[in-house]
């Protein structure tokens, strides 16, 4: 069985957490595993590395001494041999030295922050390095760069190059694989073709992992993280939240463009490409409950609610709209330019009016910028905003399905609709409802949720 095992910053915490993910890659190992490791900054390493790798503050030097501090100790504490001490002493002065060359040249580029950013994972890959081999497991930190992870010169939001990641990475990872190394792959880094340090952006460390586990064909991919597995709700909202066993990859996607806080849609780029299982699990539990991601559906007909509050909705109106082409499109363009996202979108077959949900500290400069950018092709219109507005947003295979979008509908009576959004072959369905009633809604149907769940398997357990 071939796994990669990402562990996040939520676990590599401390030298505990590091000991912890080494022993979980132990137990895999002997087993008959070859597992390939990929690790993230240790826990708010990637955020002080944030706050010099931009304006450079007159004392960064305080800053880099406290990271080597705090990397040491985990050393001490770990009980690591000398040379993990002077890698990390190394990168350190390398550190210095750019952060030096930054202060001198008062210049910081997309390129140089990649470049900063980089030390989180390169120095969390030499922690975990020395974990595994205080727990008796040979292993290698291995760059991005080293493991064939090559994107474009897109920095701070790098793309991947999949053509050359599939035929790179299996001939640099399968010989340590085959050695009995574990490779510890820095997460969220990616390498140009020439060698620059690029990053992937937000998820950029699962998305390391997934890149991994496809190219290598791996068995599973499986996500550490401090919970164990995906809920079918927000725990803090919904104590009764239970994990859910099974989704789809479509499923994940839907959750993780609803705000999953523990998905990325960027993660299953890879899995779609080239099919690999993914699975979430709680590092302190790892034989306990999970979430495995799969393609193909399986697993009751709904899965998730989840709830974005602090949404207004504007709509727009105005007799000149109707016929006319390119209204929607200028009023999305007007959102975009004053740096809105759009929740949802709705327009009536009569196209009188166009409505659209947004974060409502953004209202207000949307729906100047709507007027101004309809008036520039001749068309005058109103605008209304709607505030206190709260998106509702269930997740599961069932809603691809027509004939069961009704069912899905009849909790919504007595309730106030202020719109709904659901396309043919979306696996979510969206409400627009006040705020004030929208906790009731989302609990009605995350109980039917858990119903469904017990009636498919039997039990919730």
């Amino acid at each position: 069985m071939k796994v990669v095992a990402k562990f996040g910053g939520s676990v590599l915490r401390d030298a505990e957490g590091y000991a912890r993910a080494a022993e979980v890659v132990k137990s895999l190992s002997e087993d008959g595993s070859k597992v390939a490791v990929v690790v993230s900054a240790m826990k708010g390493v990637t955020d002080s590395l944030l706050k010099v790798s931009g304006r450079l503050p007159k004392d960064w030097r305080k800053y880099v001494e406290a990271l080597e501090r705090r990397h040491v100790r985990v050393l001490d504490e770990l009980g690591s041999s000398a040379k993990w001490r002077k890698r990390v002493r190394s990168l350190f002065e390398e550190l210095a030295r750019v952060l030096w060359a930054l202060e001198i040249l008062k210049e910081s580029t997309p390129r140089t922050k990649d470049f900063v950013l980089s030390f989180g994972e390169r120095l969390s890959s030499t922690l975990m390095a020395a974990a595994l081999e205080r727990a008796g497991v040979r292993a290698e930190p291995v760059t991005a760069g080293e493991a064939g992870i090559f994107t474009d010169e897109n920095y701070n939001e790098a793309v991947p190059l999949y053509e050359v990641i599939e035929k790179e990475v299996p001939e640099r990872i399968e010989p340590l694989l085959d050695d009995g190394i574990v490779p510890v792959v820095t997460g969220f880094l990616g390498s140009t073709v020439n060698g620059s340090i690029t990053t992937l952006g937000r998820g950029g460390s699962d998305l390391t992992a997934t890149i991994l586990g496809s190219s290598l064909r791996a068995d599973e991919v499986r996500l550490y993280t401090d919970i164990d597995g995906i809920k079918t709700a927000n725990p803090k909202e919904f104590p009764d939240a239970i994990t859910i066993r099974e989704l789809s990859v479509e499923e994940a996607i839907e959750l993780a463009h609803l705000g999953a806080k523990r998905l990325h849609p960027r993660t299953f780029e890879p899995v779609i490409r080239r099919h690999v299982d993914v699975r979430v699990l709680s590092l302190y539990d790892p034989k306990g409950n999970s979430t495995l991601i799969s393609v193909g559906k399986r697993g009751p007909m709904l899965k998730a609610v989840t709830m974005v509050n602090g949404l207004s909705i504007i709509t727009v109106k105005g007799v000149g709209m109707v016929g006319t082409r390119g209204v929607a499109a200028s009023v999305m363009e007007a959102a975009s330019k004053v740096g809105a996202n759009i929740y949802a979108i709705s327009q009536p077959v009569s196209e009188v009016t166009i409505s659209i949900a947004i974060k409502s500290d953004k209202a207000t400069q949307v729906s100047s910028a709507i007027k101004n950018a309809l008036a520039g092709h001749g068309i005058t219109v109103e605008t209304k905003v709607r505030s206190e507005v709260t998106a509702v947003s269930i997740v599961g295979r069932g809603l691809e399905e027509a004939s069961f979008v009704g069912e899905a509908l009849a909790p919504l009576k007595g309730h106030p609709v202020l719109m709904i959004s659901k396309g043919p072959l979306d696996q979510s369905l969206t409400v627009l409802t006040t705020s004030r009633g929208s906790r009731e809604l989302a609990g009605l149907y995350h109980r039917k949720i858990i119903e469904g769940m017990i009636e498919y398997y039997g039990e919730t357990k």
